[in-house]
């Protein structure tokens, strides 16, 4: 092989390259030794290079390449995955000694039965100062294996006490559902969390991940503060919940604390979730990291949002082979890029590369398709969009996934399967703030105004609505009549949000299409909402003034969003706002072109 190879991309190894390898190892001392496992590597090779990479599953595996009958059960026969963990090791140690000057490497990633054909060149162009591989991130494994201690209630608060056993029940009964995860035996989900170090010592504990957690009420409020450590003591995560209570919702809201507390902390890797693996200590570090990121992102503000994506970039130097953070990078992206952005075009563009990597990472990541979904739909690539979010809901239920879906089916006005899908999001996590602000733009755009109140009411059981969905509703009451209310919420927000040009804007809409013009007029002009130099996008300018009665500049707007096809566009079909245009020769032509 000549020097050149060294600038071969990763993914090009010719299939006569690729089966030069495999015969090489083959014929190497290691594998002679081993019929079994000479005939576990060249079946996999040949299928992938065959195309049938998506075959390889236990089941093929141990009826075609080692001869099970059809009623070949993986579940009761290990053979598969004990020789994928032999063959891996072998592997590993045929190309540190016989073939550590082979231009082509072939490896399997731990939970994958998929070969992997690289170049050497290409691995040994990576930096290797502080990326971690997959092996340092998972090991062979059953899932993650959690302790839940019974969370506990301050003293002499009877309501706290009450909750607190609600919600350790509530706990146990969805963690056993939960896909990876394997509840240590039901002593310890009852002891208490200074018995942790005697159960560990005498081995009545084997668990991996201990969550537990205090209740206090106060004022008819509810505070849950839930933690979630290692077995060793070290703290990877907090969050506290705080919610209003009463005799008749007590019941719902222990169930409510404990989805949302699942939806944020069960595995995403597929690799655990299909108790193929288990996590290291070493990817708990990271774990601690991205959730403390998605925290940040969940607050779903401009400002928090961006200091999300500094965090996950900072990290996936660090853990490249993690997808998580991928996703996260990706989600970070597509938020920013639906929040007025006058570079959304390339923030869906960074967002596609990150999202493609996490999936290239782990294809059976649910996270990574639903995402890949929001990102195609902000391409205006509907069919591929639609199909990438019936790919994740395939693979299993994630709170993300389905809201995320239901925003899709917004878009496209079909109100009915939208409102499905944001009943399971909610239902997974009433807490998101994401969720509110998905939920708050479902009742503007259906003008379902009957649900909307009720849902209002009940919402701030909860915790207070965020910004996004604080505005939104603003545009609800609008449409019901009730200016005064709008103008007050709008008022409330301008109170915290500094000059933040994206909320400015839909304050001076609210103001506007509430009959406080001068007030519209006044922000507009002090704030440059509407000039060249303005940071906003075609989009939230055509809105604002359209809001101003000028219908004319407003079209002029949305074609240059159009021009420069910005992600937030295709809203334009379902949003009541273009109402007054929609018979305007120049919407309808972006939205046949857009839809």
């Amino acid at each position: 092989m000549t020097n050149t190879s060294t600038h071969r991309r990763m993914d090009t190894v010719p299939t006569h390259a690729a089966l030069n390898a495999l015969s090489l190892v083959l014929a190497s001392e290691i594998f002679t030794r081993s019929n079994r496992l000479s005939q576990f590597l060249r079946f996999v090779v040949e299928q992938t290079l065959n195309g049938h990479e998506g075959s390889l599953k236990e089941y093929t595996i141990g009826t075609e390449a080692y001869g099970r009958k059809a009623d070949f059960d993986p579940g009761q026969d290990t053979i598969v995955r004990t020789e994928a963990r032999r063959l891996r090791s072998k592997l590993k140690e045929y190309y540190e000694t016989e073939g550590k000057s082979d231009d082509v490497v072939i490896f399997m990633r731990t939970g994958s039965y998929v070969p992997v054909i690289r170049w050497r060149a290409s691995l040994d162009g990576r930096s290797q100062v502080s990326a971690r591989t997959p092996d340092e991130l998972w090991v062979e494994g059953d899932g993650v294996r959690v302790a839940l201690t019974a969370f506990q209630a301050h003293a002499n608060d009877p309501i706290a006490s009450a909750c607190a056993f609600g919600i350790t029940d509530d706990l146990l009964h969805r963690l056993v559902q939960v896909p990876g995860i394997r509840v240590v035996s039901e002593t310890a989900t009852r002891s208490r969390p200074q018995d942790l170090d005697s159960l560990q010592g005498n081995g009545e504990l084997e668990a991996q991940i201990v969550l537990d957690g205090t209740v206090r009420s106060e004022h008819n409020r509810l505070r849950v503060s839930a933690r979630v450590s290692t077995a060793q003591g070290l703290l990877l995560w907090s969050q506290r919940f705080d919610a209003a209570t009463d005799e008749d919702s007590e019941l719902k809201l222990h169930d409510a604390v404990a989805a949302a507390l699942l939806s944020r902390i069960a595995p995403r890797a597929s690799i655990v979730r299909r108790y193929l693996g288990t996590p290291t200590q070493t990817l708990y570090q990271f774990y601690s990291k991205a959730l403390a990121a998605e925290s940040l992102l969940e607050e779903s503000t401009v400002v928090t949002i961006s200091d999300s994506l500094k965090k996950f970039e900072e990290l996936v130097l660090e853990a490249p082979e993690y997808g998580r953070l991928h996703c996260g990078i990706a989600q970070c992206y597509m938020a920013l890029a639906q929040r007025g952005a006058r570079s959304s075009k390339e923030f869906v563009s960074r967002g596609g590369e990150a999202c493609k990597r996490a999936i290239a990472i782990d294809p059976d990541a649910i996270d990574a398709h639903s995402t890949l979904g929001c990102i195609l739909a902000q391409e205006w690539k509907w069919k591929a969009a639609e199909e990438s979010f019936h790919k994740a809901l395939s693979l299993g239920d994630q709170h993300a996934a389905h809201r995320q879906f239901a925003q899709f089916l917004l878009i496209h006005s079909r109100f009915d399967e939208s409102w499905k899908h944001f009943q399971i999001a909610e239902g997974m996590d009433p807490f998101s703030a994401r969720q509110k602000s998905s939920i708050a733009r479902f009742f503007y755009y259906s003008r379902w105004h009957r649900e909307a109140k009720e849902y209002y009411a009940r919402v701030m059981q909860y915790g207070p609505l965020p910004i996004e969905a604080t505005l939104i509703r603003a545009f609800t009451e609008i449409q019901m009549g009730e200016l005064k209310d709008a103008v007050s919420l709008a008022q409330g927000v301008r109170r915290r949000v500094g000059t933040v040009q994206l909320y400015l804007a839909t304050i001076a809409e609210i103001f506007a299409l509430s009959n406080e013009v001068d007030q519209a007029l006044s922000l507009t002009a002090s704030s440059g909402l509407l000039t060249e130099q303005s940071s906003l996008s075609y989009f939230r300018k055509a809105c604002l003034a359209l809001a101003l009665n000028e219908p004319a500049k407003s079209l002029k707007f949305l074609s240059e969003s159009f021009n420069t096809k910005e992600a937030e566009l295709p809203w334009i079909a379902a949003d009541p706002r273009f109402d007054r245009v929609r018979d305007e020769a120049t919407y309808q032509s972006i939205v046949r072109a857009v839809l």
